[in-house]
């Protein structure tokens, strides 16, 4: 993303003003380090939206003006969250002060969020790495990481809120509304004002009319406007609840069209007459049914397996996912220049796919100093790094006959590994051509698709250069 000098002295700029601005106006001072904030949502008419789940989370903003917002799911417990009674109000407590951002959540959220999140975390991830099976593995990616950002999206859309006389506006680049809280403020009256989001909502059947239950499914839904002027579309890796049913959210669209909806799952496919849905619809009786018996669902551990992609340099770029771009905000380091951005993927070539989109490369670490950025930005977990095993050539080729590079071409200048054996694996090192990084320090692990480590890996940073001066 680019920005002018001018327009990062106004970002900080406001919210320097903001920060202050709803600091004094507070009715109360308390001497406590956290705040509340208390309100009212309501429609564009004024009327009541009851049973809302409002939440406000700490906002980083980094010296270029980039908004950093909580990663969701991992970061959920930062989530300062209340629901609106009949008369649409709430309060929020435990807000921290600084920077901050107002939200919503799905109304079944907590259903899928397992109540000792925290725990489950702070217990797995103290214990001794070496002992950790691959039931373990199993059994955490179950409980906590089945979960995708596509499902935090809320029904409704924040158009804006008010604070006394100020209105405030979502970034349209960040689709966030940031303030900030003075230490200890208590806010009232704020009014939130929303509107429901385009959606459709279906159910997945199997031909006897049992529902495909607690999984998830690949559901596209490209779309043409209705007097042929444009097409575009809809598509998530949604969750199927226990009675079969979905919600997909659509972008609000100005002009009719008709949408294909298809839904994939494991080996079976099915899709239906295109359907017509006008700007704002919210289409509540979508059914898709496989031509099959009922099939158990798949464990959320399971990966489909892929082909690992043959050695060369540069390495191929794959098609480009269809999964949404992240909602995390690239994030520049002061020291050399360069954007960081991390990301959700399904696999290593999904990384890849999305780094293409967005003109970057997975990230290579060249320096100790750029390595302890990232993990003080982006936290110790499991993300893949640009570096990959590559055949040696020229002089090296008389030394070895492979060689560490990183996807943007540069050579190793600096190493971080773990032992081969770190993870217990009986697999040979040798035939491990690409790298993750690892929870222990941040350290580098070589993989191949038969390690336990290969599936745990749904994250991935990327990195590109002179973001300063290109877009």
């Amino acid at each position: 993303m680019k920005f002018s000098n001018s327009k990062r002295h106004v970002l900080l700029l406001l919210m320097v003003i903001v920060a202050l601005f709803i600091g004094f106006i507070s009715h109360t001072v308390a001497q406590e380090d956290t705040g509340t904030v208390t309100g009212r949502v309501i429609d564009l008419d004024g009327n009541p939206v009851v049973g809302l789940q409002i939440f406000i989370a700490p906002l980083d903003l980094d010296p270029d003006g980039h908004m950093w917002t909580v990663f969701l799911p991992d970061e959920h417990a930062q989530l300062r969250r209340a629901y609106t009674d009949r008369e649409g109000r709430f309060s929020v407590t435990d807000v921290p002060s600084g920077p901050v951002y107002i939200s919503a959540l799905p109304d079944d959220i907590d259903k899928r969020l397992p109540k000792d999140f925290e725990r489950i975390v702070d217990e797995f991830t103290s214990r001794d790495w070496t002992k950790i099976t691959e039931d373990d593995i199993d059994a955490f990616y179950s409980s906590n990481f089945g979960m995708h950002l596509d499902d935090f999206e809320p029904d409704v859309e924040i158009l804006f809120i008010r604070v006394r006389r100020f209105t405030l506006y979502p970034r349209t680049d960040y689709d966030q509304i940031a303030f900030g809280v003075k230490s200890g403020a208590h806010i009232k009256d704020v009014e939130v004002i929303v509107q429901p989001r385009m959606r459709v909502r279906g159910r997945v059947l199997f031909k006897d009319g049992t529902p495909l239950t607690n999984t998830r499914v690949d559901l596209r839904a490209p779309s043409r406007d209705v007097d042929g002027s444009g097409s575009g579309g809809a598509s998530g890796d949604l969750w199927v609840d226990t009675e079969g049913y979905f919600v997909l959210y659509i972008d609000e669209k100005n002009d009719p069209a008709f949408y294909t909806f298809s839904v994939e799952y494991q080996d079976l496919s099915t899709e239906v007459e295109p359907i017509r849905l006008d700007p704002g619809d919210r289409f509540d009786g979508l059914t898709l049914t496989f031509d099959s018996e009922p099939i158990p669902p798949k464990r959320p551990s399971q990966k489909t397996e892929i082909d690992e992609p043959e050695l060369s340099s540069p390495p191929p770029v794959p098609e480009p996912s269809s999964r949404p771009m992240s909602r995390d905000v690239w994030v520049v380091n002061p020291e050399n220049g360069h954007a960081y951005k991390r990301i959700h993927c399904e696999t290593r070539d999904d990384a890849i796919a999305q780094a293409t989109k967005e003109k970057a490369h997975l990230v290579s670490i060249n320096n100790e100093a750029e390595q302890a950025w990232l993990e003080a930005v982006f936290g110790r977990k499991f993300y893949w790094i640009g570096l990959r095993r590559v055949p040696a050539t020229g002089q090296l080729a008389k030394r070895a006959k492979e060689w560490w590079q990183w996807d943007n071409g540069d050579s190793i200048t600096y190493a971080n590994w773990l032992p081969n054996e770190f993870f217990s694996e009986a697999l040979d090192a040798s035939k491990r051509d690409y790298v993750v990084m690892t929870l222990p320090d941040g350290k580098w692990y070589p993989v191949s698709p038969d390690s336990v480590i290969w599936g745990m890996t749904e994250m991935a940073i990327l990195e590109k250069a002179n973001v300063l001066d290109n877009p």
